[in-house]
């Protein structure tokens, strides 16, 4: 038995190794402009909810001076007369609160007067407590209307 060598064989080429291609992963651009993105996107809301804060500490009635006589109209149509105590953001408070009572005069006619809630009412309030929700309208009450003598008249008479 004698052994041949075969010159004819071929041996397989050297395997090329070569970094694998990232399949469908972020490249660096693309997750720098995320995170860039995510940054302006948390600043915008952070600028936001720091305006709706500012927003909150503002007044949302600006009536004017305190201790002025204001007329508040609220949204079922009652009126108010009195002493501005206090404005802010959610409610006033006013102090010395008249209404206006209609009633029949003795020939028939229809009449108004000025009532005070501290004498008429039945627990007598010092002060009126109204959200500024059901405010309608709020107007300064001029010192020589009409309204402001009838008030003056009621106070001087006690």
């Amino acid at each position: 038995m004698s052994a041949q060598i075969d010159d004819n064989i071929t041996y397989p080429k050297a395997v090329e190794f070569r970094p694998a291609a990232p399949a469908g992963g972020w490249k660096a651009w693309q997750v720098n402009l995320a995170l860039v993105l995510g940054l302006l996107g948390a600043g915008a809301l952070a600028a936001s909810a720091a305006g709706e804060w500012n927003k909150s500490a503002e007044r949302v009635i600006a009536p004017g001076p305190l201790g002025g006589l204001y007329s508040v109209q609220l949204a079922n149509g009652q009126v108010y007369y009195g002493v501005l105590l206090e404005a802010k953001p959610a409610y006033i408070r006013l102090g010395d609160v008249y209404y206006i009572q209609t009633y029949q005069q003795p020939n028939g006619q229809p009449g108004n007067r000025v009532v005070s809630r501290r004498k008429n009412d039945w627990h007598g309030p010092e002060s009126q407590t109204i959200p500024a929700d059901k405010i309608l309208t709020l107007d300064a009450v001029g010192p020589q209307s009409q309204l402001a003598k009838l008030i003056q008249q009621d106070k001087a008479a006690n």
